[in-house]
């Protein structure tokens, strides 16, 4: 028996690109599943490195403290010697003066306490740090403070300036690659609706914020990873 034509309903045409749509969405949904995996590896790699940066910034903070408070020490002892040493030398000074207007028996005496005071001043020379002692014979302390800190900087990094700087900077990246791994989440959930949404327009809809959020989020982690 042949069918009536007038009955045969008409076929059903296929659209070939949602066709082929739906085949590119599970290679889609699985490659923000690699790049999310690669974000996360990289941000928690970047927290790792800003963490490692954190604590070398702190050694050198502690390393600092300890190197200035030791040359402060240093200093203050100098300081202490240089005066101590003036004092004995204006006493003998003071001594000889007095002396000189005294008869013999008495100046004699005074004569050998101010020799002592004296040889007691000279001992403490050694005591005192030529890097110390100006072009005038004053104390220069200024001058040795930076010459020790100097010295000690050729030793051992004193500065943490650039491991706080790179360790900021790695935070940041952290964060950045975090944010990423949102966008990639979010293009995975866009193109799952896509995909199980009976609506043409609605998978459309959903399919272009997909790709749309793909693509920003793939340049995004190229550019974060290139700085």
């Amino acid at each position: 028996m042949t069918p009536d034509p007038e009955t045969v309903p008409p076929p059903v045409k296929v659209d070939p690109w949602a066709r082929r749509r739906r085949a590119l969405i599970p290679v889609l949904i699985a490659l923000t599943s690699v790049l999310g995996s690669v974000a996360a590896w990289r941000a928690s790699a970047a927290s790792g490195a800003a963490g490692a940066s954190e604590r070398r910034g702190f050694a050198n903070t502690l390393a600092a403290e300890q190197e200035g408070s030791r040359i402060e020490t240093e200093l203050a002892s100098i300081e202490f010697t240089y005066a101590r040493r003036a004092a004995l030398e204006a006493a003998a000074g003071a001594l000889r003066e007095w002396a000189g207007g005294l008869a013999a028996t008495e100046a004699d005496p005074l004569e050998a306490l101010a020799d002592a005071y004296e040889t007691a001043a000279g001992s403490l020379t050694a005591f005192i740090s030529a890097a110390a002692v100006g072009p005038d014979g004053g104390l220069d302390l200024e001058g040795m403070r930076k010459a020790q800190w100097a010295l000690a900087a050729d030793v051992q990094d004193l500065d943490p300036a650039e491991e706080t700087a790179e360790a900021e900077s790695l935070r940041s990246k952290s964060q950045r690659l975090v944010g990423l791994t949102a966008l990639l989440i979010a293009a995975a959930l866009f193109l799952t609706l896509a995909e199980v949404s009976r609506r043409r327009r609605v998978a459309d809809l959903y399919w272009r914020g997909g790709v749309v959020v793909l693509a920003a989020a793939v340049v995004l982690l190229i550019v974060v990873e290139a700085r």
